[in-house]
């Protein structure tokens, strides 16, 4: 017997351990025609973000819940009215969430349920295709229209042939008036468990609830300046790290807790006040740098960075931008925000819009973050932006809760920018608490710059090509390795008739994988269309080969891009399925 509990423990901690990339495909939709499919696209982070266009039967609105599995394929959404797999497939029993007086007028007549930062999913902790919608409904209480209660929905994925069952909908775990700042979570310091973090409307209270093997509990804690009795829509959330607890509104202005994963206990509140025109507004976001130094708050109109480092926090409130004129109707707002799996923030414009913001560089201070508005425009407008924990958080090693024999292993990433001639800003975006830093950029040709132990270096390379570069992390459990290939290139002169022509695509047909060779050792980017002419696909950086396994079977036409998206060759390819 106690072999096979052993044998147990070490299968939960092997999935605890590899479980990485359950934010890596973001989902957005919009619906103007009712019982249609709804147009949208996806963000697929892996190595580099690409972005898909396609249509999906779910429509969404505000409300948004999306998982992968720790390898990042997409397992199951929700719209705040129903679930839906990968496929598209409806998960049984699952229609019916969140009932009550929106249900009626948004989720019966095709649409998404409208209710933002209501929503986030987690994994069982103990059955691995179990999982826990956690949301919480708008409702008609003497006449007034309120967030009340937190309810759960639970799926078991593996069940009715892999199209999934609905086991529990809309149980009532918090029974309450719930504030639209929403809600949140961060791994319990035993590195399994989750907190789920709420608070009540017009107060201080904070209903802290735990997810563990056994179940759900809840327990209340009174902490900090209550909270206004004002319909406001902000943010709150965990850092990265997960040892403090952020809230931000526009009326409430900016609350920081210290929180202690161990006990669930919030402490040390501290509030910053911010008396400025945004106190009219409704609506705010909030995220954190991947670091969890910075604090960015988005007043519709402006976004802020505080230090939370600093030890005047209130004097630390630096203006990075105000909002610009809208290159898209109506996108002249920076709206809510969500830190991405490449460490990069991105801001969804409030009123459902084509526009998205990012800011590149949250860890750096003031402008060095590189805020910019409007860096993409979309064919479909979106209204939801999915809220996400980090997933990628281990335990609080030597705690009194670190009884589970899970380490900090680390985990290596990192991204890339081309900031002009030869030269490259390198951003590390690992996790699991690395310690140190090793980059080897893979140009002995440079010298003793060839190496560097900062975590976010810039190296200029000894000549255009492509270079192998490779980052180490370590810490006193071990060390791991990601190496990916870096483009660089100076010429800004268009390629010749003769180029074009040397770009070759492979296999075509194909199942998915696409590898090119003639393109003169440039960084390629990738648009692909359909038949149609309409953009399904862009991507940034893809080197010599991309995945297209998610589209469709069809004819596509793909249209490589160099340095400065000059354009190399359009090439036909088809997709088939086996």
């Amino acid at each position: 017997m106690k072999r096979i509990l052993f044998s147990l423990l070490a299968f939960f901690v092997t999935v605890i351990l590899s479980a990485q990339k359950e934010d890596d495909t973001w989902i957005f939709g919009y619906d103007y025609d009712p019982g249609g499919l709804s147009e949208g696209f996806t963000f697929r982070f892996g190595d580099s973000l690409q972005i898909f266009y396609e249509q999906r039967p779910m429509p969404f609105l505000q409300s948004s819940a999306v998982i992968c599995d720790s390898a990042g394929s997409l397992l199951l959404y929700s719209n705040g009215c129903y679930v839906e797999t990968a496929d598209g497939v409806e998960v049984q029993n699952s229609e019916g969430m969140n009932p009550g007086i929106l249900y009626g007028q948004t989720c019966e007549i095709g649409d998404g349920y409208n209710n933002t930062q209501s929503m986030i999913v987690l994994q069982d902790p103990k059955n691995i295709g179990t999982y826990h919608f956690i949301h919480t409904p708008l409702v008609q209480l003497d006449n007034t229209v309120l967030r009340k209660d937190i309810l759960l929905t639970t799926v078991d994925i593996l069940a009715n042939g892999g199209n999934g069952t609905t086991l529990i909908k809309n149980h009532v775990v918090v029974d309450d008036t719930i504030h639209y700042d929403g809600l949140h979570a961060v791994r319990h310091a035993n590195g399994r468990d989750w907190w789920i973090i709420s608070p009540k409307l017009n107060s201080n209270r904070y209903f802290i609830l735990l997810l563990s093997p056994s179940g759900i509990s809840v327990k209340e804690q009174d902490m900090g300046e209550p909270a206004m009795n004002k319909p406001v829509r902000g943010e709150i959330l965990f850092s990265p790290e997960g040892n403090k607890m952020a809230r931000f509104n526009p009326k409430d202005d900016l609350r920081l807790f210290d929180f202690d994963r161990c006990t669930g206990a919030l402490s040390n509140p501290r509030f910053v006040p911010i008396q400025d025109n945004a106190d009219i507004e409704i609506y705010a976001g909030l995220a954190w740098s991947a670091d969890s130094r910075y604090l960015y708050a988005a007043e519709v109109q402006k976004l802020l960075q505080f230090d939370t480092w600093a030890p005047d926090l209130a004097g630390s409130m630096t203006l990075i931008a105000n909002a610009e004129p809208p290159l898209c109707p109506l996108s002249g707002t920076i709206g809510f925000m969500e830190l991405g799996p490449d460490g990069m923030i991105y801001s969804r414009p409030l009123n459902g819009q084509k526009c998205m913001h990012r800011i590149v560089h949250p860890e750096r201070a003031g402008a060095a973050c590189v805020f910019q508005q409007n860096y993409y425009q979309f064919d479909y407008p979106y209204a939801n932006m999915t809220h996400y924990p980090n997933f990628r958080l281990g335990p609080v090693d030597g705690s009194p809760c670190d009884t589970l024999g899970i380490d900090n292993h680390p985990l290596a990433g990192w991204r890339y920018e081309r900031s002009g001639d030869l030269m490259v800003d390198f951003t590390s975006v690992s996790w699991y608490e690395p310690e140190a830093w090793l980059w080897d950029f893979g140009d002995p040709a440079s010298g003793s710059a060839n190496s560097s132990a900062e975590r976010n270096p810039v190296h200029t390379f000894s000549a255009p090509g492509a270079w192998e570069v490779c980052l180490t992390v370590s810490n006193i459990y071990g060390s791991d390795t990601k190496c990916k290939t870096v483009w660089v290139n100076t010429s800004g002169l268009p390629p010749s008739p003769d180029q074009q022509q040397k770009v070759l695509i492979w296999p075509n047909p194909t199942t998915g994988m696409v590898y090119w060779s003639g393109a003169g050792g440039q960084p390629v980017d990738v648009q692909v269309f359909n038949t149609m002419g309409q953009l399904v696909a862009d991507i940034a950086d893809a080197g010599t080969e991309v995945d297209l396994g998610m589209l469709p079977q069809g004819l596509y036409f793909l249209r490589l891009f160099g340095k400065d998206r000059l354009p190399l060759a359009v090439k036909p390819l088809r997709i088939v399925k086996p």
